[in-house]
């Protein structure tokens, strides 16, 4: 018996230990390589090809209820970092620019996160992601994106998707 509760006070110590060296199993991983490629990989300067806002919200649709910021003849270029810090920037045709800036990475090596400075933080917004040689495509959910749709000031809800070429 008293060597059952020697035993027993030697490894309650070490069982304390190794649960408070254990990590949280709520935190995600924020990590630099995905599935198909890395973070770094995207690091350098990438003109748009293709931003496209569709409208995502409850009825009443707007009309009209889908943007073609290339088509339109607006501009957009990418800035990544090799740490996944970004800006993009987003020009409407006859519209000021507007920036948005964060950082990209890996949610748990699987999914494509962005985490917005603007956003809370522990807050990303996911995206399918896609690098195939100089092309780097995003393609948002419903309610990744804002857009001003029928021009009155406010900001409806949208899906977005982005097409980039590498400079």
């Amino acid at each position: 018996m008293k060597t059952l509760a020697r035993l027993l006070l030697l490894i309650a110590p070490l069982f304390l230990l190794a649960t408070a060296c254990s990590s949280d199993d709520d935190e995600d991983a924020k990590v630099d390589e995905g599935p198909e490629f890395a973070i770094s990989d995207l690091q350098g300067t990438w003109n748009a090809t293709r931003i496209t806002f569709s409208y995502s919200g409850q009825p009443p649709i707007p009309d009209p209820s889908f943007y073609e910021v290339i088509g339109e003849g607006g501009t957009g270029v990418l800035t990544v970092q090799s740490s996944g810090r970004f800006t993009l920037t987003v020009t409407p045709a006859g519209a000021g620019a507007e920036s948005f800036s964060g950082r990209m990475y890996f949610e748990n090596g699987q999914f494509f996160s962005i985490q917005f400075d603007d956003d809370p933080p522990d807050d990303p917004t996911y995206f399918g992601a896609t690098l195939s040689g100089n092309t780097f495509e995003l393609n948002g959910g419903p309610d990744t994106a804002e857009w001003d749709f029928d021009d009155d000031g406010n900001d409806e809800p949208a899906s977005v998707s982005l097409s980039f070429t590498k400079q």
